[in-house]
């Protein structure tokens, strides 16, 4: 069981409070208040608030973290070795990302397929920036589909009062 995060570990966080971090390489995979840290690569690193991971999956020796490359961006998917057991690492990652959920609500707009509006916050911050997930076989650049999802949001919206 890992208590305190050796000095390295913490150095790549300054200012935020370490959760859990598990080796990768020559580098570490960090969990933060904040942010998942993934490991450093030729000197860079790759910082992803919550707000932004959309799952994580984990097995014996790697982990696959889906996460947007920005608000409303598209969903990159990231294979990151990891060297041993990862302790805590998978239930804190949980934790934070479902944390990071405020609202999740499923409207149906043809028939019962239809789109999963999502509210989600940074840590720290009261700013909610929502989501649409459609569901299968649902054109998300359909117009009218568009139009019928815009709808329901502010809807939705104006019965949560945000």
């Amino acid at each position: 069981m890992r208590l305190r995060p050796p000095a390295e570990v913490r150095a790549r966080a300054p200012g935020e409070r370490v959760l859990g971090w598990c080796p990768s390489g020559t580098s570490t995979l960090v969990a933060t208040d904040k942010a998942l840290l993934l490991p450093e690569v030729d000197g860079v690193e790759v910082r992803i608030p919550w707000d932004l991971v959309l799952r994580a999956t984990w097995e014996e020796s790697a982990v696959e973290v889906t996460a947007q490359d920005s608000p409303g961006g598209r969903a990159v998917v990231r294979r990151i070795p990891i060297a041993e057991e990862p302790g805590a690492l998978p239930e804190v990652v949980r934790e934070r990302v479902n944390a990071s959920i405020v609202v999740q609500h499923h409207v149906e707009l043809v028939g019962e397929r239809g789109a999963r509006f999502v509210a989600r916050r940074e840590p720290g911050s009261s700013e909610l920036r929502w989501s649409v997930v459609f569901d299968g076989g649902l054109d998300p650049s359909d117009p009218e589909l568009r139009r019928r999802a815009d709808e329901a949001l502010a809807s939705l919206r104006i019965s949560l009062g945000v």
